[in-house]
């Protein structure tokens, strides 16, 4: 099981913003979320198990990771834009079980996040649900659920549980070569992340213009990362079924192209040092952004249904 460390109490970063930072950059940096700090690079994913994926693997955010991207940036908490966890009865395949269960452990820290203490306790148990679902019984001590609900109001520890909870269960899967359950489940609590932060950003709003661009050119990069995951992995059926899914979404992403500015230098006003900086340029619009949120809204539809 990985380690998770906790340091409290540090203030939120930007570095943890999902408008402003790539998740690709965050799953190797700490991460501040109001007074819980955790270690991003024990969050990741180990890639070392998948022979054909290798650095690609570890660089994906985890759903634990979105939940706390999303909080970073400032959006509020909307229960209406999570799956119900009543839903997870319906998912009868290991595949729709895996999407779901990372679908459901970004609702589960989401809701963690905000203090939700009840609405923890229905993730969980839907959660847990999935986890006899594929299983993964034996990777979660029966202790450990009850050490969340005896401290569902002490928000460090719920984070703490939820990420050991996660790992457990990959570590599970991985071990017993099932590597691509690790993948949907990635897939799947990256697509719920989007949904929210997308559901959550209207693009007609000229003050939501900077948040959108931002959120687009971010996301692409962990998209790309994420779809070249699935290409070393297409040769088993789940996955090309994946792909045939996100194909959609991966054409309006190469359709953003992304550059940076040369480096310009700024000297200090003592005239001892410089500052150095560059922007990125690129070509999003409104309009892309509307048609991958729509893509979005397909996909977490199509994921969550029966």
């Amino acid at each position: 099981m990985q380690n998770i460390r906790f340091f409290i109490p540090l203030l939120i970063g930007g570095a943890c913003m999902l408008v402003c930072h790539s998740c690709s950059t965050c799953s190797r940096q700490q991460t501040t979320v109001d007074n819980i700090t955790i270690d991003l690079a024990d969050l990741a994913i180990d890639s070392s198990y998948v022979n054909m994926a290798h650095k690609v693997f570890y660089a994906l955010p985890t759903p634990i990771e979105m939940s706390m991207l999303i909080k970073g940036s400032g959006i509020t908490y909307q229960p209406a834009l999570l799956n119900d966890p009543a839903n997870a009865s319906k998912y009868l395949t290991n595949q729709k079980m895996a999407l779901n269960f990372g679908g459901y452990i970004t609702d589960l820290t989401y809701a963690g996040l905000f203090g939700q203490s009840q609405t923890v306790l229905r993730y969980k148990q839907a959660v847990q649900q999935l986890t006899d679902g594929l299983g993964l019984q034996s990777a979660i001590d029966p202790n450990t659920m009850q050490l969340l609900e005896a401290n569902i109001n002490n928000k460090d520890v719920v984070m703490r549980i939820i990420s050991d909870t996660y790992a457990s269960c990959t570590a599970s899967l991985n071990e017993n070569n099932r590597y691509f359950l690790t993948l949907a489940m990635l897939v799947g609590g990256w697509v719920e992340g989007m949904y929210i932060a997308t559901s959550m950003t209207d693009e007609k709003l000229v003050s939501n213009e900077g948040r959108m661009k931002q959120l687009v050119i971010d996301q692409k990069l962990t998209f790309d990362m994420m779809w070249r995951a699935m290409s070393d992995l297409k040769n088993i059926s789940e996955v090309s079924g994946m792909m045939n899914e996100l194909s959609g979404l991966a054409q309006l992403f190469d359709k953003i192209n992304v550059s940076q500015t040369s480096n310009s230098v700024t000297p200090s006003a003592d005239g001892k040092t410089s500052n150095i900086a560059s922007s990125n340029i690129h070509n999003a619009t409104p309009e892309l952004f509307a048609q991958i949120k729509d893509q979005i809204q397909a996909l977490r539809h199509n994921f969550t249904k029966k």
